[in-house]
């Protein structure tokens, strides 16, 4: 138990790490920042994707995939496959060559005369007043905002709700993730697959359309109960670690720490849902080979 501990208290290193060291993330993965500036210099070919997050993308070299810059800067005098910048001021300087599509969304957008864009071009609102691109730039990221915040509310009820109701089953399953993890994670993929083909199945009838969703909610809700299991063991080591929460601390106070810290994580944009996606795939595994935390007594008993 002690090593799924460690590897679940991982995702607030994971965290810390994003922001504290993002420089040097972005020299391992040249290819990617997220809160970071990435550089792709003139005569250098990069065999993958640019995806700059929040930071200042600068391509004087070749980018044999696709240039995809979210809420940031783009500085193009290079060439790619496709550029996409969304929320982002792009500058295509001269000597710019995209051979695909470039789509620009929201943000102010300057192309030098001789730019050759070989695709479809998409963009929308670099004509707008550089003002009211700020106003519809802030009310999407608010949107944003408020979406994830509601979900969030909702996500956290209902781990409310089953640590309440079920506490001492939620302990059995974060007690057997130890050994069981390969399992949950095999399990977890298995039981998505047949619920997709299950939904799939029954939408295609109209009266199958609302038992497709009963069995969506279903699978949503094991997962639920899969991902408390796991806050509790996040929020029980970073609690006893940081002082926040006594060694006999209840199971509650646990998961609702462990949720605060998925909740931030959540708010990072693609990492969060990835995140979120990898944690409710392994939680509804974890419910499956558990027997949604049944006791080994009583499941011998019957």
């Amino acid at each position: 138990m002690k090593n799924a501990r460690i590897a679940l208290a991982s995702l607030v290193v994971v965290v810390g790490a994003l922001f504290s060291s993002a420089q040097a993330r972005a020299g391992d993965s040249p290819g990617v920042g997220i809160f970071s500036d990435i550089r792709v210099e003139k005569g250098e070919v990069l065999h993958d994707d640019v995806v700059c997050i929040g930071g200042h993308a600068t391509v004087e070299g070749k980018v044999e995939g696709s240039v995809v810059v979210i809420g940031g800067e783009l500085d193009f005098s290079g060439e790619a496959e496709e550029v996409v910048t969304i929320l982002s001021k792009a500058n295509f300087q001269s000597g710019t060559a995209v051979h695909g599509n470039m789509v620009h969304i929201l943000g102010e957008m300057t192309k030098a005369p001789d730019a050759r864009f070989e695709g479809e071009k998409v963009d929308v609102g670099s004509a707008l007043p550089p003002r009211m691109q700020r106003i519809l730039s802030r009310g999407l990221i608010g949107l944003f905002v408020l979406l994830r915040l509601i979900g969030l509310i909702v996500s956290g009820v209902v781990v409310m709700l089953i640590a309440l109701l079920i506490p001492e089953r939620i302990e059995r399953m974060s007690e057997e993730l130890d050994t069981r993890w390969p399992a949950s994670i095999g399990f977890g993929l298995l039981a998505c697959v047949i619920v997709v083909i299950l939904c799939v199945g029954l939408a295609i009838t109209i009266i199958g359309i609302p038992f497709a969703i009963l069995v969506g909610m279903l699978a949503k809700l094991l997962g639920l109960v899969g991902i408390t299991a796991m806050l509790m063991l996040v929020g029980k080591k970073l609690g006893t670690e940081t002082g926040l929460l006594g060694e006999h601390s209840s199971l509650l106070a646990s998961v609702m720490l462990g949720f605060a810290v998925l909740a931030l994580v959540r708010f990072i944009p693609l990492f969060g849902e990835l995140v979120w996606t990898v944690l409710g795939i392994i939680g509804l595994g974890l419910t499956v080979v558990t027997r949604l935390g049944r006791d080994t007594a009583e499941a011998g008993a019957s």
